[in-house]
């Protein structure tokens, strides 16, 4: 994240006449110049935690800065899928959710020879969530057609108790549809997440399950113990994982550890994924001044800075272990969830 970045979009963002209002009222509270004081991403620590509850409860447009209110037309709206609570919403121009989704996808599948040209299947949200349009650029972006989709409402299914005949019942739903795609068309593609997978993969037949020759997942972290069986059962596919949100975007692995986990390394100048020091608690402060050392685990801090939308010291749901780069860089991988910060009956399949 280079240093004129930041100054560019915090004089944006923090301009008196025509800035963003959210960002407007912080500064008034801190009593300090944002835009003429932060220079470097090290400062950032300066504006203290965002606070998660401000993006559920607050108009969307006090995000926006004024400036961009004539264009509010052709801007994309996702939220996130509530896993912590009531949804967080954003905003991406379309040239943000190409920087965001696409032109990583497009270095990961360079990078890691994933097949062009295949027929995909989508197994995830639609609706408000913006994974659902990630699929349709991605497919498209690698020669085609758009994917064939089967719609999960992962607001519903994470009200559902694991195990449950409700969580039963959806999930059957849910694979039934699958199912009756793969059945009736050639799908050699496969965009879902690792729950999903799994169950697709059982009840795929030998056939089916060889034609695979691409599998990208998302939603949910792929974890270093369930690669071996998925890699076995879909013998001809790259596997790709990604890591992302509905705030952010996406990352993917730029290189394997000595362990054999995917090292998540974000390749997006508006993007700065801070691994910091876990908190003891929910109520703990969290420490913002600090990376963790490299091999010790950290919380997700997201940092995402557009025009359309600012987004700085927001802690995420998320913790990673820190790796250290060839070049000086953090990667992030073993990516997990933050026990205090993600229920366990609201993890679903997404």
């Amino acid at each position: 994240m280079k240093s004129n970045h930041i100054k560019e979009i915090l004089a944006l963002h923090f301009d008196p006449a025509h800035g963003t209002p959210y960002w407007l009222e912080r500064q008034e509270a801190l009593g300090f110049d944002v835009a003429a004081e932060i220079c470097c991403r090290e400062d950032f620590q300066r504006l203290g935690i965002m606070e998660v509850e401000e993006l559920r409860r607050r108009p969307l447009t006090d995000f926006i800065p004024e400036r961009f209110h004539a264009e509010l037309s052709t801007l994309l709206l996702s939220e996130t899928g509530g896993t912590t609570g009531e949804p967080c919403r954003r905003v991406f121009s379309p040239a943000e959710f190409n920087r965001a989704f696409v032109l990583p996808w497009l270095d990961a599948v360079h990078k890691h020879g994933f097949p062009r040209n295949g027929t995909w299947l989508f197994v995830g949200p639609g609706g408000p969530h913006i994974i659902d349009r990630s699929a349709r650029a991605m497919a498209r972006a690698v020669g085609s057609l758009e994917p064939f989709t089967v719609d999960c409402d992962v607001r519903w299914i994470k009200r559902q108790a694991p195990g449950s005949l409700g969580f039963k019942l959806y999930l059957e739903h849910v694979l039934s549809q699958a199912m009756n795609v793969i059945n009736h068309q050639q799908i050699d593609t496969l965009f879902t997440t690792p729950p999903l997978l799994t169950e697709l993969g059982r009840r795929m037949n030998k056939d089916q399950r060889q034609r695979i020759c691409g599998i990208h997942t998302g939603g949910m972290a792929l974890s270093v113990g369930s690669r071996p069986a998925l890699q076995q059962r879909f013998p001809q596919a790259v596997i790709l994982p990604g890591y992302g949100n509905s705030l952010f975007g996406v990352s993917f692995p730029l290189f394997t550890g000595d362990g054999g986990e995917d090292v998540f390394v974000p390749r997006d100048d508006s993007l700065w994924l801070q691994l910091a020091p876990l908190p003891a608690t929910s109520q703990a402060r969290q420490d913002l001044c600090r990376l963790v050392p490299p091999g010790q685990r950290g919380r997700i801090i997201l940092h995402r800075l557009d025009p359309t939308f600012l987004i700085i010291n927001l802690p995420e749901r998320d913790t990673a272990i820190a790796r250290e780069r060839g070049d000086g860089g953090q990667g992030l991988t073993d990516i997990a969830p933050l026990a205090f910060a993600t229920p366990t009956d609201r993890q679903g399949v997404y």
